[in-house]
C-alpha cells in the first residue's frame, strides 16, 4: 500500500483510465501519510486532477469511497416516520459568487408549503453564513439534539437541520482548511453524509458538471437526486439557482434522467428578473442572516424573494407537493409575501429549545452594505 500514492500521482499524467482500485488504494495511502506538505500536495494534485480528467465516474466514485471509509463504520442512519417523505438538501459550497443564505431560507419556505426538508449543512465554506452559522444566528439549539430528535422535529415542523461536520472527523483532520475550490469529491461527498434516509435529494454544485454529479450520486445509491448549478460568465459558479443566470439541472430518478423536469427548472429561472445585487452577501454575518429573515417575514420587497422562491419551488416539486416548477414558484411567492415561513422558523427555534430573542433581533431594520463578489473564505468544512 505504501507505494500506491506515488503511482497514482504518476498515473494522473496519463490520458488512460485509472483502475478504480488504484484510485482507492492511492488516495487511501495519501490520507495515511504523516501530516505535512507532502500529503497536502499529493492530496491537492489527485483531487484536482480527478476533476480535470473528465471527470470519469469510476475514478471519482473510488475516491469518494476511499474518503468515506475513514469514518463510515461509525455512522448512524435514521428513518423518517412511516408515510413521511424527507427531502435531503445540501450543497458543495466553494461558490465564487457570495450570496445570502438562499438554501436554508428556501428550505423553510418549502417546509411551510408542505415539504419535509432535511437540511444538511456545516459552517461556512464560501459565504459569510453557512447553513449551520445561520441556524446558530437565529437562536436555534440544534447542537444539543441527537439525530433521532432532529428527525422527529423535521416530521413535526417540516424543517430540520443536520450538521455533517462531525460525520467525517478523521477525513476532515486530513482535509480541512486545504481547499478553496471545487474538486473531485465536491461532485458528491456532501450529499452522501446524511444521517437520515431521504426519499429524494437536491444537491447544489459550484461546478457545471451537474450531469456527472447526478449520475455519480445515483450510482452511489441515491434513488432520486437532482443536481443544480448557476453561473454568470466564465468563472462565477454558484450551488443554488439564480434567476436570470445560466442554470443547469439534472434529475435522475430510479436510474432515469428526467429531461422534461430539467427543462422546467431552466425555464423557471429564465422567467424571473435577474438581479445579483439583491442576493449578494453582506459584510457582517448577522446582517447576512437578517437579510434572509426579512425575506421570510415578507419584508423583502427586492428581487431576493424571487431567488428564494425559485429554490423553494424546486424543493416543492421534488417533494411532490407542487405538480410543476411553475406551480411551485407561485406557491413559494405566496408564502413569502404572507410572511408565513417566518412562523415555521419560529416554531423550529422553539422546539429545539433555542433562544427566540435572537431571531426577533434580526427583524429590526438594517442597512448594511453588500459585497459585490468577495474572495473565498478559508475552507473549514469537510465538503
Amino acid at each position: 500500500m505504501a507505494a500506491a500514492a506515488p503511482l497514482l500521482v504518476q498515473q494522473m499524467n496519463s490520458p488512460a483510465d485509472i483502475a478504480p482500485s488504484d484510485v482507492h488504494d492511492g488516495l487511501t495511502s495519501i490520507l495515511a501519510l504523516p501530516e505535512g506538505r507532502i500529503r497536502d500536495v499529493m492530496l491537492g494534485s489527485v483531487l484536482t486532477g480527478l476533476l480535470l480528467r473528465g471527470p470519469r465516474l469510476d475514478e471519482v466514485e473510488a475516491a469518494i469511497c476511499a474518503a468515506t471509509a475513514l469514518d463510515r463504520p461509525g455512522w448512524d442512519v435514521h428513518q423518517p416516520p412511516a408515510g413521511v417523505r424527507f427531502i435531503g438538501y445540501t450543497g458543495s459550497g466553494k461558490k465564487t459568487f457570495k450570496t445570502i443564505n438562499l438554501s436554508t431560507t428556501a428550505a423553510l419556505v418549502a417546509a411551510t408549503g408542505g415539504a419535509y426538508v432535511a437540511k444538511l449543512g456545516s459552517r461556512s465554506a464560501s459565504s459569510e453564513t453557512g447553513s449551520r452559522d445561520f441556524i446558530d444566528c437565529v437562536g436555534a439549539a440544534s447542537d444539543t439534539l441527537s439525530h433521532r430528535e432532529m428527525v422527529d422535529i423535521t416530521a413535526q415542523v417540516g424543517f430540520g437541520f443536520f450538521s455533517i461536520e462531525a460525520r467525517v472527523p478523521e477525513f476532515d483532520r486530513r482535509y480541512g482548511g486545504r481547499f478553496q475550490a471545487v474538486h473531485a469529491l465536491s461532485l458528491g461527498l456532501p450529499a452522501l453524509l446524511s444521517p437520515v434516509t431521504c426519499a429524494a435529494t437536491v444537491y447544489g454544485l459550484s461546478h457545471p458538471a451537474v450531469g456527472a454529479s447526478a449520475r455519480l450520486l445515483s450510482r452511489l445509491g441515491l434513488p432520486d437526486v437532482t443536481v443544480i448549478n448557476s453561473s454568470t460568465g466564465q468563472t462565477t459558479q454558484v450551488d443554488e439557482l439564480l434567476p436570470g443566470s445560466t442554470v443547469r439541472a439534472c434529475r435522475i430518478s430510479a436510474g432515469v434522467e428526467e429531461l422534461a423536469f430539467n427543462d422546467a427548472v431552466r425555464r423557471g429561472a429564465a422567467s424571473m428578473p435577474p438581479d445579483l445585487t439583491a442576493v449578494t452577501q453582506h459584510r457582517d454575518p448577522v446582517e447576512n442572516a437578517a437579510a434572509s429573515i426579512h425575506v421570510l417575514a415578507g419584508r423583502g420587497t427586492g428581487q431576493a424573494r424571487y431567488a428564494v422562491a425559485l429554490n423553494a419551488a424546486l424543493l416543492l416539486a421534488v417533494s411532490g407537493v407542487a405538480s410543476t416548477i411553475e406551480d411551485g414558484i407561485d406557491e413559494a411567492l405566496s408564502i413569502i409575501d404572507a410572511g408565513a415561513a417566518l412562523d415555521t422558523l419560529q416554531q423550529f427555534v422553539k422546539v429545539t429549545g433555542g433562544t427566540p430573542r435572537r431571531l426577533h433581533s434580526l427583524l429590526r431594520p438594517r442597512f448594511a452594505p453588500t459585497l459585490p463578489v468577495s474572495r473565498s473564505a478559508e475552507e473549514t468544512t469537510p465538503c
